[in-house]
């Protein structure tokens, strides 16, 4: 998504899961370089936020999807 001044930004989605998980999930997004970073936001309430490069979206939609199957998650933006 670019601004008014064509730079190129990260956006962020807020999720929340199990205080487990979030190292995994960490790992995980790391070996994808590049297209996300994961950011702990409360370790203990297990809030997280995914920064996702631009045009990196529907990869991370991707991943999060597949993640979800074996990881409880909730998408804290839909409340």
């Amino acid at each position: 998504m670019a601004d008014t001044t064509g730079t190129y930004r990260t956006t962020s989605r807020h999720l929340r899961v199990e205080r487990r998980d979030i190292c995994f999930m960490k790992y995980i997004f790391e070996a994808y370089e590049g297209i996300a970073v994961l950011e702990t936001m409360d370790a203990k309430s297990g809030h997280i936020a995914l920064h996702t490069a631009p045009g990196c979206e529907a990869i991370v939609d991707g991943i999060l999807k597949d993640l979800g199957r074996q990881l409880p998650m909730e998408d804290m933006e839909d409340k």
